[in-house]
């Protein structure tokens, strides 16, 4: 081998520690490079302080350069390459690798470790802790302190960014999407999508909380509070609040009447179809039968109201149907007579008036006396005399006969 800039002269020529007598004769390294190996240790430092070998960049064949490892205080002669000293999820190697410091966990001191950066694809040399690769509202520090992905917008998949659930305090690792922290009847996914606040059950403090405004079409972002969707004249907030009505249907009940109408007109419940519970509905007794939704007897005849439309067939606003003295309740519930026919029996005496006398309103031969109002019984009646035509024209002449008699005698004395 010739080295031509030999400097006979100069005893070590390159300076590198090493005589280049030394150089040629025994280490068989070049006298006129100082680091004949490049692994940024002089020669004379690789055989004289560090025992490594002059003519390999990486005497222990770890994969890292004698020179990088003395100076990172790394054992140049042992393969040391596994070991992370600074406990920065970075092999000895990968700092290597990634031209980290393998002493300190955070080279770029921007607050994320080396190895947190280089698994997610961040630069650890620079400091890109302000960064939102994934756009989801969470600078890369946040998402290393939340111990969310910087490279996924939706760390744990289910179906809420990393940033929202971190700005309401849910948990950006674990599927919470179907918990309910306001208990609104809300789930968390849907206070997402409904642009609503998970963590308070009233978005927009209306009053009305947010899953029973989407349930009914409102809007939980705005104060729609004092509106009304279905016109029944029911404010949104006393649909909800106060009576418990649907704010989409003016007729929550289908009884025939707005709810509006029922609260304030009629003062009946717009939740029950028949507030009065006769067996109609409050529209019909309203609009129909004109009687009272809230009182299930309006005529107090002792039928209720939709007893006597529905099964006798009487008037539910007048007491004595067919006006024979007695209420209709007492036909049917005491006497057993036919509350739409004065005379049951047909025995020519009205049902009142056998009742007054004592009689059976229900047996045509049990009926008052004419001479003295008591009761005939089981005695038949007397028959009629009834006339021949001979003989009505014989006691007619007979009659004028005697007339005729009395009055001549009267005129001749």
């Amino acid at each position: 081998m010739r080295y031509p800039l030999f400097h006979p002269n100069d005893s070590d020529s390159d300076d590198d520690g090493l005589a280049d007598g030394e150089e040629v004769n025994t280490y068989g390294t070049d006298p006129n490079d100082s680091d004949s190996d490049n692994d940024g240790l002089a020669d004379g430092e690789e055989v004289n302080t560090y025992g490594t070998d002059p003519n390999d960049s990486d005497s222990d064949d770890d994969g890292m350069p004698d020179g990088w490892e003395v100076s990172n205080i790394l054992n140049p002669l042992a393969d040391d390459s596994g070991g992370d000293l600074d406990n920065d999820d970075l092999t000895n190697n990968e700092e290597y690798t990634n031209n980290t410091d393998p002493n300190d966990s955070d080279s770029d001191n921007d607050g994320m470790p080396d190895g947190w950066e280089v698994s997610n694809s961040l630069n650890p040399l620079v400091d890109d802790s302000g960064g939102d690769p994934d756009n989801d509202d969470l600078t890369n520090s946040e998402e290393y302190t939340n111990n969310t992905d910087p490279n996924d917008s939706d760390s744990d998949n289910d179906g809420m960014p990393d940033g929202w659930e971190v700005s309401y305090n849910l948990n950006p690792s674990i599927d919470d999407s179907s918990d309910d922290p306001d208990s609104d009847n809300l789930i968390n996914l849907y206070e997402y999508t409904n642009s609503t606040n998970p963590i308070d059950c009233d978005s927009e403090d209306d009053g009305m909380p947010d899953g029973w405004e989407i349930s009914n079409n409102l809007n939980p972002n705005i104060d729609d509070s004092i509106g009304d969707l279905d016109d029944d004249n029911l404010s949104n907030i006393d649909e909800y609040n106060t009576y418990g009505t649907d704010p989409n249907d003016s007729d929550s009940d289908n009884d025939g009447l707005a709810d509006g109408e029922e609260v304030n007109t009629y003062g009946t419940d717009p939740n029950d179809s028949d507030s009065d519970d006769d067996g109609l509905a409050d529209g019909e007794e309203v609009n129909t039968y004109e009687t009272d939704p809230n009182d299930s007897d309006s005529d107090n005849d002792g039928l209720a109201d939709g007893e006597e439309v529905n099964t006798y067939g009487t008037d539910p606003n007048d007491s004595d149907s067919d006006n024979d003295g007695l209420a209709d309740g007492e036909e049917v519930n005491t006497y057993g007579t036919d509350p739409n026919d004065s005379d049951s029996d047909d025995d020519g005496y009205s049902d009142g008036e056998e009742v007054d006398a004592g009689t059976d309103p229900l047996d045509e031969n049990d009926f008052p006396s004419e001479n003295d109002g008591s009761t005939g019984g089981d005695e038949e009646p007397e028959e009629p005399i009834i006339f021949g035509f001979d003989t009505t024209l014989l006691i007619i002449s007979t009659l004028i006969g005697v007339s005729a008699i009395i009055y001549y005698k009267k005129r001749t004395k």
